[in-house]
């Protein structure tokens, strides 16, 4: 379903993503709710003959809430399973799940690969990523110090309870950009 509506909503949110989880490690709970609130409102404007599905049949509109649902709920039991043994954040995982909400549930296959293989150039830029990581907190810093008005947290990458690993929201970011902007199914 790479309409309008989903570039509308998905590349601002994406963009933040990015942002948060690079600066402070974290995506907010805050988005993840309205990307499923959004998502959910689809199927309800197509019923009222509105929205990027309302061409669609009934039978196409079971199509995509089955195929969407059942990969979102794959990745979140999975996504569990290793935010269980510590391996990915929570945040990641959902994240992950309301992505496979969005994206056409004929394309989700490649995003998830697509996602997979954007994590492990991450990790083999490792090094580039925390000078990257340290360089934008800085710059983010000196813009809160410029207006403080705006209440800027300094980024966690810069305080000693710095969490180790990778922001896999870039990796997630990344397959849904390019799934978004390269479907296989169109």
């Amino acid at each position: 379903m790479p309409s309008t509506l989903a570039f509308l909503v998905l590349i601002p949110a994406l963009c933040w993503v990015i942002c948060t989880d690079l600066l402070y490690r974290r995506i907010h709970n805050t988005l993840v709710l309205t990307l499923i609130a959004l998502w959910v409102a689809l199927p309800v404007m197509a019923l009222l003959g509105q929205g990027p599905w309302a061409a669609f049949g009934h039978g196409e509109i079971m199509h995509e809430l089955t195929g969407s649902l059942t990969g979102a709920v794959i990745v979140l039991l999975v996504g569990y399973g290793l935010f269980s043994l510590g391996q990915v954040g929570a945040g990641d995982v959902k994240l992950m799940a309301v992505m496979c909400l969005w994206i056409d549930c004929d394309d989700l296959m490649a995003f998830l690969i697509i996602t997979a293989l954007s994590g492990g150039m991450l990790a083999l830029a490792l090094p580039l990523l925390t000078l990257m990581e340290n360089t934008c907190a800085r710059g983010w810093l000196k813009v809160g110090r410029r207006y403080p008005q705006l209440n800027i947290p300094v980024p966690t990458v810069l305080t000693p309870d710095r969490q180790q690993g990778i922001p896999y929201g870039l990796a997630i970011a990344s397959g849904a950009f390019y799934t978004l902007l390269f479907p296989i199914h169109s």
